[in-house]
C-alpha cells in the first residue's frame, strides 16, 4: 500500500500542529485531496482483465488517516493482508515467484510526487491562511 504523509514542510506542519482541533481538520483535509490524486493515479494504472466482471482498479482502497511517532498517513492501494475479493492486487503489484511485480501502485505515488507536494503545501498554507 502506498503511503501519503506530511513530511519536508516542518514549519508549515508546525504551524498546523499549534491549532489544535482546527490544524487536525486541515491535515485531514490535505491528506484526503493528496491521497485522491494517487487513488485515481492508481485506478488508471491498475492492471485490467478483459472479462465482463469486477476489476481490482475500480476498488482501489484509501485507508483513514492513521499516526504513528507523530506523523498523520493514509494507506491507498493494495496491502499484503488484503483477503477481499481483490486480493490478487498485492500479487501484480508486488510479485509471486511465478508472476513479475507490476509495481503499478508504487509508480503511481512516484510518478505524482511532485504534485503530490504541491497539494500538501497549497492545502497547509490555505489553511492557515483561512485561520487567520
Amino acid at each position: 500500500m502506498a503511503k501519503i504523509e506530511l513530511e519536508g514542510m516542518q514549519e508549515l506542519i508546525d504551524r498546523v500542529n499549534k491549532l489544535g482541533t482546527k490544524g487536525e481538520v486541515i491535515k485531514k483535509n490535505t491528506l484526503i485531496k493528496a491521497g485522491m490524486l494517487v487513488k485515481n493515479a492508481m485506478e488508471k494504472k491498475a492492471p485490467r482483465s478483459t472479462l465482463n466482471k469486477k476489476h481490482m482498479a475500480d476498488h482501489i482502497k484509501m485507508s483513514d488517516i492513521e499516526k504513528v511517532n507523530g506523523v498523520d498517513y493514509i494507506k491507498i492501494g493494495p496491502n499484503k493482508g488484503d483477503n477481499s475479493e481483490f486480493f490478487y492486487s498485492k500479487f501484480t503489484e508486488w510479485g509471486t515467484s511465478k508472476i513479475p511485480a507490476q509495481h503499478w501502485a508504487e509508480n503511481s505515488l512516484l510518478e505524482n510526487k511532485k504534485e503530490i507536494n504541491e497539494i500538501i503545501v497549497e492545502e497547509l498554507k490555505r489553511g492557515l491562511e483561512d485561520d487567520t
